[in-house]
């Protein structure tokens, strides 16, 4: 358990401040003018990082090991991190996406690894605690926005938060010298492939519906006349609701069957959603969006899981990369795509989630996980 903590305050600090940052240039570029689609195209760089950090995973640990690995990425983020306190726009986001995606995935991708591989029998409480301090990092850049909004103290923060990278690299260094890396095997088997192929490209559509919500759901509050503190308000205190009650879920993935948890907490966010498309109020938003949060988190970690159970040996390294890989494609798609139709009607935002969940819920379950 102590090993998980001192990992978990790694992702809890690369959260904090990602999190952080994306919420504040997802308000910031919207107060200044610009229009969804170039809003969704900047954040959505984060996706193709995420994709070549996983591609180029192997070739960075033949040079470096982990613990270099993180330092030198924190350092690159934190510099990166200076330019905002001069300037703020679509091109800078995007790069700044882009690089953050790659540095991440290669540390979180490796850990995430080593945790599922070490821990087998009861990943999905282990890998549930390691996320749900992403969750709360994540939450806490949102308390922050709710309290400070969008000022010219906004990036200052943010260079503190970059900063702060530095301390559990320093606290726990021999620990993480320690940690044995594998290689990541991206050789395409059919077998293999036949195994999750299903469950991957449901992995790509709940990507499109995460990095779509969280990117551009500012965007619409600020449509709705909500302030940037507002909105901060609304996604602490919903991430605070799933955050509570996640590590639960950890616990009911490993004993119960999947499949009946995958589709209830789809079905239900599928009567959210219209809840979240009728209404409109502060409380209803805390409440729905706490639950949406809530089911992105359990999907994801029901898919993880399957990956982990349904594959053996060493190509379970190749199941996790392929999960990362396809959960930023949709990463990358869903802000491009939900920008750009919600360019055309705002109002269209809560029902284009609605029919990528219908399409999930069929795919799952045309490839059925009885006894998963």
């Amino acid at each position: 358990m102590k090993e998980i903590l001192k990992y978990s305050c790694l992702i809890f600090l690369y959260a904090l401040s990602h999190s952080y940052l994306a919420t504040c240039f997802a308000i910031d570029l919207k107060i200044k003018g610009y229009e969804e689609r170039y809003i969704g195209l900047s954040l959505s760089l984060w996706g193709i990082g995420v994709i070549l950090g996983a591609l180029l995973h192997n070739l960075i640990r033949k040079k470096l090991n982990l613990i270099s690995t993180i330092l030198y990425g924190s350092l690159i983020q934190f510099t990166f991190s200076l330019i905002f306190l001069f300037d703020q726009n679509t091109f800078l986001v995007a790069l700044m996406q882009f690089v953050m995606g790659i540095t991440s995935a290669i540390n979180s991708l490796t850990l995430e690894s080593h945790i599922s591989s070490k821990y087998k029998k009861s990943s999905g409480f282990y890998i549930s605690l390691f996320w749900s301090s992403a969750g709360l990092g994540a939450i806490i850049g949102s308390l922050f926005i709710a309290i400070n909004g969008i000022n010219n103290f906004t990036y200052y923060l943010a260079v503190l938060f970059f900063l702060m990278h530095f301390m559990p690299i320093y606290l726990f260094r021999l620990s993480i010298s320690k940690i044995a890396v594998e290689n990541l095997s991206l050789r395409l088997s059919k077998n293999v492939l036949n195994k999750i192929k299903y469950l991957l490209f449901c992995v790509i559509l709940f990507g499109v519906c995460d990095a779509g919500f969280s990117s551009l759901f500012p965007s619409y509050l600020l449509e709705e006349n909500y302030s940037d503190k507002q909105i901060g308000r609304i996604n602490f205190l919903a991430g605070a609701i799933a955050l509570f009650f996640y590590p639960f879920m950890g616990k009911l993935v490993d004993n119960y069957n999947k499949t009946i948890i995958f589709n209830s907490f789809c079905f239900i966010n599928l009567i959210n959603l219209l809840v979240l498309y009728s209404i409109s109020d502060f409380y209803i938003y805390v409440i729905c969006v706490a639950f949406y949060y809530y089911t992105i988190g359990t999907v994801f970690l029901i898919t993880f899981n399957i990956v982990g159970k349904k594959l053996e040996g060493g190509v379970i390294v190749f199941g996790i990369a392929g999960h990362y890989i396809s959960e930023n494609i949709g990463s990358f798609l869903g802000p491009n795509l939900i920008g750009n139709i919600i360019n055309i009607n705002i109002n269209y935002f809560f029902l284009v989630f609605f029919v990528i969940y219908i399409f999930i819920l069929g795919l799952f379950n045309f490839n059925n996980f009885k006894r998963i």
